[in-house]
């Protein structure tokens, strides 16, 4: 009897799954001309994608849900799924007036956590300065403009008592144990030469005293202002009751041994440190999920890589666009240039594709991300990594992308987060993680804009709603000092 109910569970777990399958199409206008950066829900849940430049789209469904399908312009359009694996769709185009929907200022409101998230109030005006339609389109079909999305940063190194409180929520706690990341002590190194100005580039190792300790338990490099932060439990090895820390810098080494409760140690040397280059890497998502902001996303990056500060000797650009297992490629990638009209180009001929489940292939963007030519002398090394899902969980991907933050930290590259729409708490702290670790800040979009699926409401009391490409302008001159 028991074998029999095993195996009617296992035929009812199985009819259940087979249920859900890849289902994809292309949506056109009346004269049968693709339309790209339809919104494709699955209606009744949160997921959803966006067609591609030749009307393309492809999502996972069950066969008795319903598609809807909408888009600036044009009449809402739901489709039951049904057997059929290929849904075409054709939109009619609606003459009705469009209601605009703006924004005049920010508040904060309390959640039922305890903690607070920004607000806008919701009033005839403009949305962080850009008029904006509902369906997130400003001027209508196909036109994207640069300062539409809107964005906050949530910095957890400058904010870290609130992070010691937020991490003892148990939700929080599994993800933590799930990914394996320990940042609860955090140790900050400031080295200065004799002018009191920060040596930039100085490899900083924090050493436990324990008897058997043979390998650093951290090791990063100075930022341009002479700081780093370390981790004596970023790898939960166990306490310690003193610490070892070494400093090298061009053929001096310093060292201190400090207690087990020191906060922060100062060194000082009078040599010199002058560096005018920068470094930055965007690693982005490519998939369906992303389509709802890609498009977007793309004019803010064009707008940011024309804005970086002349001030800057050379500024070279990366860029890793990624995907997953089975799509058109997994990862895509192109090295450094000071050739910003090249990374401009570049940028161009990309769109969202592919996908269909939840998590994207995170790890592997960034293994092929830290490989790159990263000049070692640069002023700052900056990755932004642009997602909504988080990389599968398996024992294989953890370890990977434990090396890769080992990786990071060690080159001085700094991993600043955008987290887009679609994303659950498991993204959001795992890259809160990740801009810890390498002493990032973890920046989000946020509804205002009126761009895209709902985005999470981040766990912190409070922030500011800024214009996404002004903020990470505003970033990349703070980390390079210029």
């Amino acid at each position: 009897m028991k074998n029999q109910v095993l195996l009617f569970l296992l035929v009812f777990s199985l009819q259940g799954t087979a249920q859900e399958n890849l289902v994809s199409g292309v949506v056109t206008d009346a004269t049968n001309t693709p339309i790209p950066g339809v919104n494709v829900i699955v209606k009744g849940t949160s997921k959803g994608t966006q067609t591609n430049f030749d009307g393309q789209y492809s999502i996972v469904a069950q066969k008795d849900q319903i598609l809807v399908f909408s888009f600036i312009g044009f009449k809402t359009l739901e489709v039951k799924i049904g057997d059929s694996k290929t849904v075409n769709v054709q939109l009619e185009e609606s003459h009705e007036v469009l209601e605009e929907v703006v924004v005049m200022g920010y508040g904060t409101k309390k959640s039922e956590s305890g903690f607070s998230y920004a607000v806008a109030d919701v009033v005839e005006g403009k949305v962080a300065g850009v008029s904006v339609t509902k369906g997130g389109d400003p001027k209508g079909y196909g036109n994207y403009r640069s300062g539409t999305l809107t964005a906050g940063e949530i910095n957890d190194i400058e904010n870290f008592g609130e992070w010691q409180d937020i991490i003892r929520d148990k939700e929080f706690q599994i993800i933590k144990e799930n990914w394996g990341f320990h940042l609860e002590n955090k140790l900050i190194i400031t080295v200065k030469d004799k002018n009191g100005d920060g040596i930039n580039n100085a490899r900083v190792s924090l050493y436990s005293a324990n008897e058997h300790a043979t390998k650093p338990e951290m090791t990063t490099k100075t930022d341009v202002f002479g700081k780093s932060v370390l981790f004596k439990d970023v790898e939960c090895n166990g306490k310690s009751d003193y610490y070892y820390v070494q400093v090298i810098h061009k053929d001096k080494i310093f060292g201190k041994k400090i207690k087990s409760n020191v906060k922060e140690v100062d060194f000082s040397t009078e040599d010199l440190s002058s560096y005018n280059n920068l470094d930055i890497m965007f690693t982005i998502d490519a998939t369906g999920s992303m389509g709802d902001e890609m498009e977007y996303l793309k004019e803010e990056l064009r707008d940011i890589i024309g804005r970086i500060d002349n001030t800057v000797g050379e500024k070279r650009i990366a860029m890793t666009f990624y995907r997953d297992q089975g799509d058109e490629y997994v990862v895509k990638d192109f090295d450094f240039t000071s050739n910003l009209n090249e990374a401009q180009t570049i940028l161009d001929n990309q769109y969202a594709g592919g996908g269909g489940d939840y998590e994207e292939a995170v790890e592997k963007a960034m293994k092929i991300a830290m490989s790159k030519s990263w000049n070692a002398n640069a002023r700052a090394r900056l990755l932004f990594l642009l997602l909504d899902a988080p990389p599968h969980l398996t024992d294989e991907n953890i370890e990977t992308i434990h090396q890769q933050i080992k990786i990071a930290q060690k080159d001085g590259i700094k991993i600043i987060p955008i987290v887009a729409s679609g994303a659950d708490k498991t993204v959001e702290m795992l890259m809160r993680f990740f801009s810890i670790s390498t002493n990032g800040t973890y920046v989000f979009l946020t509804d205002d804009s009126g761009v895209g699926n709902p985005h999470l409401k981040p766990t912190t009391s409070k922030y500011e709603v800024e214009k996404l490409n002004d903020l990470i302008v505003r970033l990349i001159k703070k980390y390079a000092n210029v």
